[in-house]
């Protein structure tokens, strides 16, 4: 049995896409699968051995002390197959590589991109230079790893494009829903006398939060549920010091295959994310999460975005509180609208977007890097 091994330090240890999506399918794969990741105590869950890594709160010293711990957890697993799942851990992914095993990077996101919305790295110009030398970095790691995984077709046209005739290398693994979990109930949750707006996923300025609390103060009767952690508590204040935030639900973060029962419970999904570069060609988890809850949209006016979702969706521009408001005056005046839309993206979420479909490819992946 070949023992792979999985690593973050910035991801909880039942990640939506670490644990729930691509670990699982391993372990029922029949791989011996590893995960080192933040939690107290080593523990396993559906095959998956999950061991603790101690992660200091700093940004500054997560990459450094948090992913030394991370590499001295891996490294003594001796697994034929690593996987990181962080950037910061790209040069652990090379320690680990040095000592002659296989080693995937998962790419999230393009970090690149990413970095320039950091604001606490700094002004823009100490932004684009942190951009370009972590470009560097990256562009070495992935000539000397293994494999990379992406999200979206573009990730792999935009990394072929930087690194010709190693198109091989990398593999689209979409982060899709997990059907068998999301059609397992755990609980019933009551649908509130409200029209209820949801939203599952990280609280930050750029994922559009406070526009959507502000959009409540114009439309009477909605509430607003909240399933995810606050990037920071300074923003989670700000938004907390609005009017209509007595008509929202702040949940925390809920394990995914607790969300559902929520998402169910719920009237329209919202995912109002900034129009930054990484986020208009995404294919965000929570979009097909609600497709497969059977809940109607409403998403960011995105071009990417409509030609995809365009008939399970309404859209507004992120960044207007009175355009969102008008948007979900019309979801809720158009109850057959709702549900002919949720009944189309239910049907589309299970025959194009399910991960049971999605994960056959990592595990060819992971069977043709173990011969």
């Amino acid at each position: 049995m070949t023992r792979v091994c999985h690593i973050t330090t910035v991801h909880g240890p039942f990640d939506d896409r670490i644990f729930f999506k691509q670990c699982r399918s391993l372990a029922a794969a029949g791989f011996d699968t590893h995960l080192v990741a933040p939690i107290d105590r080593e523990t396993v869950e559906d095959g998956v051995h999950i061991h603790p890594v101690q992660v200091p709160a700093s940004r500054l010293l997560r990459p450094l002390t948090g992913a030394w711990h991370a590499y001295r957890t891996a490294r003594k697993l001796k697994a034929r197959i690593y996987q990181i799942h962080d950037p910061e851990l790209l040069w652990v992914a090379l320690l680990l590589k040095s000592f002659g095993a296989r080693v995937v990077y998962d790419m999230h996101e393009s970090m690149r991109g990413h970095i320039l919305t950091k604001t606490w790295l700094g002004p823009r110009w100490l932004r684009r230079i942190f951009s370009g030398l972590y470009g560097l970095f990256e562009d070495l790691a992935i000539r000397l790893l293994d494999h990379v995984l992406v999200v979206v077709e573009s990730m792999k046209d935009d990394l072929v494009k930087r690194h010709p005739g190693r198109a091989a290398k990398v593999t689209v693994v979409r982060n899709l829903p997990v059907i068998a979990l999301i059609d397992r109930s755990l609980q019933t949750i009551p649908r509130s006398n409200d029209f209820t707006l949801i939203y599952v996923g990280g609280l930050s300025r750029i994922r559009g939060i406070k526009e959507v609390v502000q959009a409540l103060g114009e439309v009477p009767e909605v509430h607003l549920k909240l399933l995810g952690p606050w990037a920071d508590e300074a923003y989670r204040r700000e938004c907390a010091a609005l009017p209509a935030w007595a008509r929202v639900e702040d949940l925390g973060q809920v394990r995914m295959d607790a969300v559902y029962d929520h998402v169910r419970a719920a009237d329209l999904g919202v995912c109002l994310l900034y129009p930054v570069h990484n986020y208009m060609i995404s294919l965000p988890i929570k979009t097909f999460e609600y497709m497969a809850c059977g809940l109607p949209m409403l998403l960011s006016d995105f071009p990417f975005w409509r030609e995809t979702f365009g008939h399970f969706a309404w859209f507004a521009p992120t960044q207007d509180p009175a355009a969102i408001a008008e948007a979900v005056r019309a979801a809720k005046a158009d109850a057959p609208g709702r549900a002919e839309r949720g009944r189309m993206g239910r049907q589309a979420a299970r025959e194009r977007y399910s991960w049971e479909s999605e994960s056959r490819q990592l595990v060819d992946l992971y069977r043709a890097l173990s011969a």
